[in-house]
């Protein structure tokens, strides 16, 4: 399954799962994040009254608890996340951040305050998209340069006909003002050569001589 097909999959699970009954009770932070791998993330449940403890659950694609904490208690955390979890504030008021995403971190996440009735916070969905490495970026380099090719071209081939069309437009322009510039009255000789001519003509004497 691609990237883009899952986080479409995904958000319209966002639409479609039904809120909890008492989400009242329960407030949790912003429903939908998207992170890249190896970002983090804050999950903030927060709830009133008196409470045991509070879960951090995960509903899809598979069910899980991610942790459970209490105040004054050694915390648990599930293995998958061992290592990767930070917590600030209290059980009322509990943020959990889940450091160095991966891309199986992808689900959706509810809170779950534990107290005599179950009290379940609306769902957060995280999605973790893969995060490009530098080689794969500089292999993108190539693709980049080989579109860009043709423009160049297009582009080069037009500058040199621009600078052709100029320069024969100043050249005529120079013809022009030399065949003007020339003195009218000087006479104009003509020369015929006769040395191909068959005709059998009497020469006739040159009467300007």
């Amino acid at each position: 399954m691609t990237q883009e097909t899952m986080l479409a999959l995904l958000l319209t699970l966002a639409r479609v799962l039904p809120g909890p009954l008492d989400a009242q009770e329960m407030q949790q932070s912003s429903q939908v994040m998207i992170a890249s791998e190896g970002d983090s993330i804050n999950i903030t449940c927060s709830t009133r009254g008196d409470l045991e403890g509070i879960y951090l659950k995960q509903s899809w694609p598979q069910g899980s608890d991610v942790i459970y904490f209490e105040d004054g208690n050694e915390s648990t955390v599930d293995k998958r996340f061992s290592g990767r979890i930070d917590f600030s504030g209290c059980q009322n008021n509990l943020t959990i951040t889940i450091r160095l995403l991966q891309l199986a971190d992808t689900g959706v996440y509810f809170c779950e305050a534990v107290r005599r009735s179950m009290s379940r916070g609306s769902s957060t969905m995280v999605v973790v998209t893969e995060k490009l490495s530098q080689e794969a970026y500089r292999s993108r380099e190539p693709l980049r340069t080989s579109a860009s090719l043709p423009a160049a071209l297009a582009i080069g081939s037009f500058l040199i006909g621009l600078v052709l069309g100029v320069l024969c437009t100043l050249r005529k322009t120079q013809i022009k003002k030399l065949c003007a510039s020339r003195d009218t009255n000087s006479p104009c000789v003509v020369y015929e050569d006769m040395s191909y001519s068959k005709r059998k003509t009497p020469c006739t004497p040159n009467q300007y001589q």
